[in-house]
Parts: structure tokens; C-alpha cells; sequence
């Protein structure tokens, strides 16, 4: 144990974890304090019958935490929480018609949070309030001030077999410098100031547990704070001297790893029917709901084959929804080397799956790839009908119904599947797609498919069994069945939705809506779902995870992506979390969560990662907004949050997104700045009354996308590209987020404003370049060096060990020079000039973009541990060895 002399050691009481309400007294981990949400309605027009409350600490269950009536209309309800910040929301008669989410009315509306939806979420502080403790005095710790969990992963988060992430929270201004002193007896390693929230101040980092290899991995520490001629030394039971080990602080087994190929990847968002179409020959439009068009086609136009008039376009009869263009997996590996000369390693895939849409998330046949993607051996095969006023037609099984061995030998003429996997095999789309992985893999990707397990489209063969058989179909507990209806009505019919969904038909509940598109799996308490779909997700995860049912072997793809994962309980993403682990030790697992995501990830035993939108969303208000801009201070705060919320090893996978196929695309963020995210942003509905500009983005406008851009591939995540970014693709939300990508040799497209962009695809290439060059980029710590809120100024550092890289933002309109500390003696270049080069050697085949500082660059020089670095307006800089 290292003492500090002759500094004055404080001697308290106790330092335990701490979680404590602002009027609320300690709480031992785990316990929580205990919590009174009340909402008044009595003065309400419109009484709720219930209410709950949903939020952060429940995983936004509508349902979880219903209050009290107390007669007279105030509506009460006492939790226990553990320290921390929560988002949450009252919610009015949920699960009806009449649900409605509303802001607590008691709560600081100062600590409000956007929600994502247009709205604002309350925010409720459990902790030590700042407000009670005295003024900081020099010479002084205030022991009742710090913050410090051992049970809290925010505060110590076992990383590795060699790295541990430590947080602890002083007042601010209390102390001045704080270290770790592992038991190893290597040097103390100093702990950083990375931001102040609500009058604590934040001490933290990644520590190695190693010193050298001579000395074995520390397994437990002490915190050293000091102030002038104070200092405290703390362990497990309080502050003291105490130099025995077994005083210290443990470090505590690690829950889980993510898969380290992840914390590398720079993904590519594939919608595949919109992305390259490489085969004519499976190409959509013989459908009475598709009409193939043009790829390169004016998207805003009136197409061949389309009722001519604006009026046609979203409504009236809807041009926009039937277009088909032909996006298929070959035309995916026919640009596999384009997106290696971009720098993308990782590929998300929107799903692949039968469906009869264009997106595929109303899934018909999870087994098989869909024959619009792959090979078609029954070209003008008939679906069913989608339940508009157009001529149905009768149903039959959609998709390809010839089936081989996993070697391609055939089966025998009309064999036929069932709900067994021992039954399942392969259609040329699905072994067509298997080689495409096996090819993509020797290019250096992983792929990820997305899992849409809540619900499958009116297609799926075991929903229509339900609706032929009635109750005696044996995937009847398949599906949340309403109502049976005449069981007359349980019979084939030449358009099933002239009944059912309609009194006296079978009604159902459905994603999108009661009887609509998208039928939902029954859930069940225990597991999460019902056995069958329970049983038959399964399956397909093992099917597609590995093919060849060998782990040890890489015949499949690398993880998923889940759809709206939150609609199904958590017992279900325990054992399926089992069963891709089983199938690929490696194999990646993030949802598509839009608020903090702790639920599913910290235990690990769920989720490696989650769409990052708490990534989006903060970046948006403070790179594109003009008005409501967020101040660096405050964006600084939610990077810190976003670095210590999750366990690192998750933080390092999150697919850090700014847009999707949910959204609009990022750059017309700049064009239509001060809207919530993804909120008035659709020109047929949430932006019908405020308008949506969909021109063309300035250059100004561009170049202050990017830097958000530079700032994406800097930041502690795996960034997530949404195709066409990079070509300069910008537009509204769904449906023109998912307009055919602006390839050059397509060129010229119908609307002249459509086309690629290679200044920016330059930009993007490299800035991905600098990001794969540097692990501390990759793998390191986020530390904030300067916050600069009058000039606008952001600067902060990504250490992993020695390696550190250093990015300087200046989101202001006029030049800055900015004063950046550095540590070591390394010559140091900024990688977004000309001093440095981007290559690539087209010849290797998993090559990707590299860069190099020219011979000619000249470092910075470093002054008193400082660099200059001048930025113009809106500017960035990246600076390494």
C-alpha cells in the first residue's frame, strides 16, 4: 500500500456504496431507497381508469408498476430504487385504445430528456443531492460526498482478465487529484475528471491490472484522494490507513464478454431490396401489390406503370408503396469490394427472409431466403392478398418449393417441410446466400441478420393454417387469438380477409395493429413464448448461426440484429442468448432498443449491444440543431454517460447509428435543424403541418455533417453506417429513407440532384481508415480534456494503454485555436489533412483502405505538454502518433 506524507490522512466512520434520495437516508446496494410517484387527476376531464408507470428501472414495461387510486382521483405509488438517474413516464390506461403516455407533472422539468418521439421523458435523481453539502473547503474531503458502488458496474466494471473500468464521485471541487492503488505494488494510477452532474464531480478510467508481466494481475485496490495537504485512502469498509489486502477493494468476477472482432467493426446497414440489384432474373413486379421501376428513376416522379399526380404519391393510391427495384444478395457481392474500398468490415442486413413486402419484416417463412433476393424456381408463383380493395388473389405458400441438401444434392420431387428443423432444408436462394457469407468472409466481413421474432406477416404458413383450421390447428396457441368468430368461417377461402379480422372472422392482435399485417407470437411469463414459436425461433437461430450444425466450423452468419426485442419478456433472450452462443461463440447479439438499454445488457445474459439512438439522439442536438443546439458541457455529459452506463465490453460493440430505415437520413438533419429525433420528419403525416425540406443539403450544410461523421468513427461504439450515406444519399423518413442507392455507373438519375458524391464518400473512407489505424480509437477510454462552451469547443482523448489519439471539435462558426494537452513524447499529426495519404491495394482481397502521415507532414510542436491546433469554422481534427 502507497501512503502519501505527510499529507494528513482523514479518518471517518464509514465509505460504503452508497445510494441515497435527496430526502431520503442510506440504502444498502441493492435494497434502494424508496421512491413515491403520485400524479393528481383530479381536475382531469377525461379520468383514466388506470395508471402506471413505466421507465428506465422497469425496461419501459407499460404494465409493471400500476398506482393506487386513493379515491379521490390522485393516483399513488412507492418503488424502491437503486442510485442513479432514470428516465420514466406515467402511462394512462395502458393497453387500450385510450393509452397515452404523459410527463410527470411533480418533476423538475430542468432534468427533462427527449424521448425520441416528439415528447420529453421526466427524470428522477436517486443519489446524494449536491445541494445538501456545505461549500468545498481547501484542504478538505468531504467524506459524506463521495459516491462509490462496488455492486454498481457504472462504478466497477471488470472488463477483462487485465482491465477494470472504475468510476468514483466526489463534490465538485473537493478534491484534486485521485488514484488507484491496485495490490499489486505497481504505481498508483491516476483516475481523471470527466464531468460534473448535478454538483458531483466524476473520477474515472480503465485501469490495467498489470503493471508489467513480471507481476501478476492485481485482484484487489484502494482509491487515493487528495486535496492540498488532505488525503483520503478508502477500501472496501471505509477510509483509512489500513495497508492489509484484505481491506481493499475486490475486483469482481467478469459477467460476460462480447465478441472481440465487434469492437472493430465499422458496419454497413444493407436494405437489400434498395441497395444494388445484380440479378434480373429474381426481380420483383409480378405481383398485383409490386410495380417494377427504373433504378435510377426521379424518386419524387411519377414512375412507368404508376396513376400520374402528387396526389398518387404517399396517398390516394400510393405509388410509393408498390415500387420494386430489384435489390438482390448478388447485387450485395457484386460490391463487396466497393465497400472494402470504403474501409466497412461488418454488414447488417435488413431481413432476407420470405415475406411478400419489400422490407421483409412481415416475415412468411423464416427458413428461407426470399426468392426475390436469391434464385426463383417458380417464377408468378401467386401470394395472398394484403387486405386492400385491389383483386385478390388465392392463396399458396410464396417463395421457392424446391429443396436440396446442405451439398446441393436435390431432394426428391415434392418433398415437403414442416415445423420439425430435422425437416428443414435448403432452396437455391438460401445456399446462394450461404456462399455469398462464405465469400463475404473471405473479404473480411461479418454479417448479421435481423431477427423479427415478435410477429410474422399474414403469409407465414402456420398463422394461415390457423386461419383454415380454426381451433384445431395445431399452431393455434401459436398466435394472440381475440376472437374465433363462426367456426364456419374455419375453411380456404379465395380471399381470407373478406372475413377474418371482421365480426364473425378470426381476429387477432397484430404488431402494427388489432387484425392488421403484422401477427403477433403469444407470449408466455416463464419463457418468454409459447412453446411453439418458443421452439421454432429456436431452430432458426441454430439454422442460420450454424448451417452444418458444427461450431467449430464458419459456415454461418455472425449474430443478429433483433427487432423490437422489448415486445418479448426477458426469459426468452436468456435462453436464446444460450442457444447463439452455442451455435457461435463469437456471434454477435444487439437489439434494437431506442432508450437505455441496462435491462438487456448489463447482466449479461441477454444482449451484447444495442442500437446505439442514445448515441443518435445527443448528436443530433448538438452537431445539426441551430436554435436548441446542445452546449458542449452538456453533450460532454451524455458521452460520459454513454462510456460508463453500459459495462465497457458492451459500450465498445454498440452499434453507434445517427440513422436507419426507421428514420430519416442524417445529413437533412442539418437542412431541418431543432426537431426532435425521428419526430416530424415523414412529409405524409408527423411533418404534414410544419412541412419537411428535402433539397439537397448545402455545402456548409455537408461539411457540418461530416464533422458529426468525424465525430462518429472517434467515439467509444463500433460506428454504423446506413447505405448511401457515404454517397451522399438525403431525404425524409420511410418511405424515401430507403430510395435506391446512387451508384455511378447508373448515373444520370431522373431527379439530376441524386447523385454520388465523392467528396464525401472520400470524407468517410477516410475517416474509417484513421479508425482502423489506431486500437485506441477502437478500444480505448473516452476522457474529456476541454469544454469549452462560449467558443463551442469539444476536445477529448481515446487512450487504451500507451496509444492515445487525441480529437478536437470546434462546433462554432468561427475559427478557434485550441490549446490541447498532450502526455509522451510521440510526434504527433492531424489524420483529417493532407499530412497524411490514403491508399488502398485493390489486389489484396481483404484489404481495406490504410493511412499514412506523408514524409514531407510536418508534428506539432509541443509546448509545455500542449499542442496549437487551429481549426476553421466547424471544424475537426484527429490527432495521433
Amino acid at each position: 500500500m502507497v501512503l502519501i506524507a505527510p499529507m494528513l490522512l482523514l479518518q471517518v466512520a464509514r465509505f460504503a456504496p452508497v445510494a441515497l434520495a435527496e430526502e431520503a437516508g442510506p440504502a444498502r446496494p441493492g435494497v434502494g431507497v424508496e421512491q413515491t410517484f403520485s400524479l393528481d387527476m383530479k381536475q382531469a376531464t377525461d379520468k383514466p381508469l388506470t395508471v402506471h408507470i413505466a421507465g428506465e428501472f422497469n425496461a419501459w414495461d407499460n404494465k409493471a408498476a400500476p398506482l393506487t387510486d386513493d379515491g379521490t382521483g390522485v393516483w399513488t405509488i412507492k418503488l424502491r430504487l437503486d442510485e442513479g438517474n432514470y428516465q420514466y413516464k406515467f402511462v394512462l390506461d395502458a393497453g387500450t385504445e385510450k393509452q397515452k403516455w404523459i410527463q410527470d407533472p411533480a418533476a423538475d422539468p430542468e432534468l427533462a430528456e427527449a424521448d425520441g418521439h416528439e415528447g420529453k421523458n421526466s427524470v428522477i435523481i436517486v443519489g446524494p443531492g449536491a445541494k445538501k453539502f456545505p461549500p468545498a473547503e481547501p484542504n478538505h474531503i468531504n467524506a459524506d460526498a463521495i459516491v462509490f458502488n462496488p455492486a454498481d458496474l457504472a462504478d466497477l466494471n471488470p472488463i477483462d482478465d487485465t482491465h477494470v473500468r472504475i468510476r468514483v464521485r466526489f463534490q465538485d471541487g473537493d478534491v484534486e487529484q485521485v488514484s488507484v492503488a491496485p495490490d499489486n505494488h505497481q504505481p498508483l494510477i491516476q483516475l481523471h475528471k470527466t464531468s460534473v452532474q448535478h454538483g458531483l464531480a466524476s473520477y474515472g478510467g480503465v485501469i490495467s491490472l498489470h503493471a508489467d508481466r513480471l507481476l501478476p494481475a492485481a485482484k484487489r485496490f484502494n482509491i487515493i484522494a487528495k486535496d492540498g495537504n488532505a488525503a483520503a485512502v478508502f477500501g472496501k469498509d471505509g477510509v483509512g490507513a489500513a495497508s492489509n489486502s484484505e481491506a481493499m477493494i475486490e475486483v469482481p468476477p467478469i459477467r460476460f464478454t462480447t465478441p472481440t472482432w465487434a469492437r472493430h467493426a465499422v458496419w454497413y446497414q444493407i436494405f437489400p431490396e434498395r441497395f444494388r440489384n445484380g440479378d434480373t432474373s429474381n426481380d420483383p413486379g409480378d405481383k398485383w401489390y409490386e410495380n417494377l421501376v427504373p433504378w435510377n428513376g426521379d424518386w419524387w416522379a411519377t414512375q412507368p406503370g404508376e396513376a400520374p399526380g402528387k396526389e398518387n404519391f404517399y396517398k390516394g393510391v400510393g405509388n410509393v408503396w408498390d415500387r420494386r427495384y430489384g435489390g438482390d444478395i448478388a447485387g450485395v457481392r457484386e460490391k463487396l469490394p466497393y465497400l472494402r474500398s470504403l474501409g466497412v468490415n461488418a454488414i447488417y442486413f435488413n431481413p432476407v427472409f420470405e415475406a411478400e413486402s419489400m422490407h421483409k419484416y412481415d416475415t412468411a417463412d423464416f427458413r428461407h431466403i426470399d426468392d426475390n433476393f436469391g434464385v426463383r424456381d417458380n417464377p408468378g408463383q401467386p401470394s395472398i392478398g394484403s387486405g386492400s380493395d385491389k383483386p385478390p388473389e388465392a392463396y399458396k405458400p410464396i417463395g421457392n418449393h424446391k429443396f436440396f441438401n446442405l451439398d446441393g444434392s436435390p431432394m426428391p420431387e415434392g418433398y415437403m417441410e414442416s415445423d420439425n428443423p430435422d425437416s428443414w432444408r435448403w432452396t437455391k436462394s438460401d445456399l446462394l446466400f450461404l456462399d455469398f457469407l462464405k465469400e463475404a468472409r473471405k473479404q473480411g466481413f461479418h454479417v448479421i441478420l435481423d431477427g423479427v421474432f415478435n410477429h410474422v406477416g399474414r403469409a407465414h404458413p402456420f398463422f394461415q393454417d390457423v386461419l383454415v383450421q380454426g381451433k384445431n390447428s395445431k399452431y393455434a396457441d401459436w398466435f394472440e387469438i381475440t376472437d374465433w368468430g363462426d367456426e364456419s368461417n374455419w375453411k380456404s377461402m379465395e380471399d381470407p380477409w373478406q372475413v377474418h379480422g371482421k365480426p364473425g372472422g378470426i381476429q387477432f392482435k397484430a404488431w402494427d395493429r388489432a387484425n392488421g399485417h403484422l401477427p403477433v407470437f403469444k407470449k408466455d411469463a416463464a419463457r418468454g413464448l409459447a412453446v411453439g414459436p418458443y421452439e421454432h425461433i429456436m431452430g432458426i437461430t441454430k439454422r442460420w448461426l450454424d448451417p452444418d450444425g458444427d461450431p467449430s466450423t464458419s459456415d454461418g452468419a455472425d449474430g443478429w440484429r433483433l427487432d423490437v426485442p422489448g415486445d418479448i419478456p426477458h426469459p426468452f433472450w436468456i435462453e436464446w442468448r444460450k442457444t447463439v452462443k452455442a451455435a457461435n461463440p463469437q456471434g454477435y447479439i444487439v437489439g434494437e432498443i431506442w432508450p437505455w438499454a441496462n435491462p438487456w445488457i448489463n447482466n449479461g445474459d441477454q444482449f451484447d449491444a444495442t442500437m446505439n439512438y442514445q448515441f443518435a439522439m445527443p448528436s443530433q442536438e448538438f452537431f445539426a440543431n441551430v436554435k436548441t443546439a446542445m452546449k458542449p458541457s452538456a453533450f460532454n455529459d451524455r458521452l460520459v454517460k454513454l462510456t460508463f452506463n453500459y459495462p465497457f465490453q458492451a459500450a465498445l460493440v454498440m452499434q453507434n447509428l445517427f440513422d436507419s430505415h426507421d428514420t430519416d437520413r442524417s445529413v437533412s438533419w442539418f437542412v431541418n435543424p431543432d426537431r426532435p429525433y425521428d419526430a416530424q420528419n415523414r412529409e405524409q403525416d408527423n411533418a404534414a403541418t410544419i412541412g419537411y425540406d428535402a433539397r439537397r443539403p448545402t455545402e456548409l450544410e455537408c461539411t457540418r455533417w461530416m464533422q458529426m461523421v468525424a465525430f462518429q468513427m472517434s467515439f467509444v461504439g463500433a460506428p454504423m453506417i446506413y447505405y448511401g450515406n457515404e454517397m451522399g444519399m438525403y431525404g425524409p423518413d420511410d418511405p424515401s429513407d430507403r430510395m435506391p442507392a446512387w451508384w455511378k455507373d447508373l448515373q444520370p438519375f431522373g431527379n439530376p440532384d441524386f447523385k454520388f458524391d465523392d467528396r464525401v464518400f472520400t470524407f468517410f473512407q477516410r475517416t474509417i481508415a484513421i479508425r482502423n489505424k489506431f486500437a485506441a480509437l477502437r478500444e480505448g477510454f473516452y476522457r474529456p480534456l476541454l469544454v469549452d462552451d462560449e467558443r463551442g469547443v469539444l476536445a477529448f482523448v481515446r487512450e487504451k494503454g500507451d496509444e492515445a489519439a487525441y480529437v478536437v471539435v470546434n462546433r462554432s462558426d468561427k475559427p478557434a485555436t485550441v490549446e490541447v494537452p498532450v502526455a509522451g513524447s510521440a510526434r504527433l499529426f492531424d489524420y483529417l489533412t493532407d499530412a497524411a495519404k490514403v491508399t488502398l491495394d485493390e489486389t489484396n482481397p481483404d484489404g481495406r483502405p490504410m493511412i499514412a502521415v506523408s514524409a514531407d507532414a510536418k508534428a506539432f510542436d509541443v509546448v509545455s505538454g500542449k499542442i496549437r491546433v487551429n481549426l476553421p469554422a466547424y471544424g475537426t481534427a484527429i490527432i495521433a502518433p
